[in-house]
């Protein structure tokens, strides 16, 4: 469940009215979750950060212009994965070092957090990428499986099949490493 839709209501009405205050708050709302994804998807900090911000970017032409999508979130998830899928057409994600992806963030000094973090970023390095973005957006975005699968171009169904295989396939990963 995402917040609150009349909060984003608020901010986008604020930025069509120019308030830059709007733009900032919306940019720390969603942020980090956003570049977390990108992330995810291109595994390359430095190209997430880009993503991220050409899609704030085209947000605010697109507020200046008046014109704001109606359901922001799903926009911007969409826009972030768009622009990902181009790069990635253009250059092959980047095979990743286990210490680049921060699927989960352990706070510091929590060994045992740390540990599973990485057998989990391993793990989810074996799922084909369309299994492993949809465990990224249930999990760790909780995002609703109908707007997954929109975000896809697929059924509501396979989205969640994506979601099961991808999961047990976790969980075996995660077994063999003996845990």
């Amino acid at each position: 469940s995402g917040r609150p839709v009349s909060q984003d209501a608020e901010l986008i009405a604020g930025m069509i009215r120019g308030e830059s205050g709007a733009f900032a708050d919306l940019y720390q709302m969603y942020r980090s979750r956003l570049h977390h994804y990108a992330l995810s998807l291109i595994r390359s900090r430095m190209e997430a950060e880009d993503v991220v911000h050409d899609v704030f970017i085209g947000l605010a032409k697109q507020a200046s212009g008046g014109r704001m999508p109606r359901a922001l979130s799903a926009y911007l998830y969409v826009s972030v994965r768009n622009r990902c899928v181009d790069r990635l057409r253009r250059q092959p994600a980047l095979p990743l070092d286990d210490m680049d992806l921060d699927l989960i963030v352990a706070p510091p000094g929590d060994e045992e957090r740390l540990e599973l973090r990485h057998v989990l970023n391993r793990a989810h390095l074996a799922l084909p990428d369309e299994q492993a973005e949809v465990v990224v957006l249930r999990t760790w975005h909780q995002l609703e499986f109908a707007a997954i699968a929109a975000m896809q171009r697929t059924s509501v169904n396979t989205a969640l099949s994506r979601y099961q295989y991808g999961l047990t396939k976790l969980r075996k990963e995660i077994d063999i490493d003996g845990r």
